[in-house]
């Protein structure tokens, strides 16, 4: 018997944003280019992980930084996880700019660029767009492996949802309806997500709100 419940799950979440640790698409200085979820349950414990590739000049300079988010009931997560991996090696990061050439290792794989044929967008760092640049081909390199994710739910938990694209909640963003900032527990995709996780069935998840993981969703000009 499932020991937890749907709003104890959505509690979570809202205290995680309360503690500015539930992942935001449109924070300051980091640009999410793309996201990942994936849900894990046993009839005790439940473990939500958001994957973020992400440019944050700031840390990173043009490096791509794949963030990771986790919440759960479990004792060790019970306070959130927030880690930082680097899928992406710059194996020229100080001449690169004289030479219009990259040379990048993605996940072992080698790999060299010509920047020149980088598309470049309004506004926004090299960085930035050298990971939109990468997508289409090396996403599922750059996000986490299965025993990265493993580690992070432990082997005793079933995955019972991954998602691609998803209505993330406009955490940032003003609820003019109930007068105040948006929460997690506002999406219906949440609320979806948190009851799939409390029966372990994935047809529960009926997308009903726009999904909007992608960068153009949240890109300002």
């Amino acid at each position: 018997m499932v020991t937890y419940t749907v709003d104890e799950i959505l509690k979570c979440l809202d205290k995680a944003h309360g503690n500015l640790d539930f992942p935001g698409f449109n924070k300051i200085n980091i640009h999410m280019v793309s996201a990942r979820l994936t849900g894990f349950c046993s009839d005790t414990h439940w473990v939500i992980v958001f994957e973020q590739l992400e440019n944050w000049y700031g840390l990173a300079g043009i490096q791509p930084v794949l963030a990771i988010s986790a919440f759960s009931n479990r004792s060790e997560l019970k306070n959130g996880l927030v880690e930082t991996l680097f899928p992406v090696a710059i194996e020229n990061e100080n001449d690169w700019e004289h030479t219009n050439t990259l040379h990048l290792i993605i996940r072992g794989e080698a790999l060299i660029l010509n920047t020149q044929l980088i598309e470049r967008h309004h506004r926004w760092n090299f960085g930035f767009d050298l990971l939109v640049h990468l997508l289409p081909e090396y996403r599922s390199k750059m996000l986490a492996t299965e025993n990265e994710l493993q580690l992070i739910a432990s082997n005793d938990l079933l995955q019972v949802i991954q998602l691609d694209n998803w209505h993330h909640p406009d955490v940032f963003g003003w609820n003019y309806q109930a007068d105040r900032h948006f929460q997690p527990s506002d999406a219906k995709s949440m609320q979806m997500i948190a009851n799939v996780l409390v029966t372990g069935d994935q047809n529960l998840y009926k997308p009903c709100e726009d999904p909007n993981v992608d960068w153009r969703k949240w890109m300002k000009s």
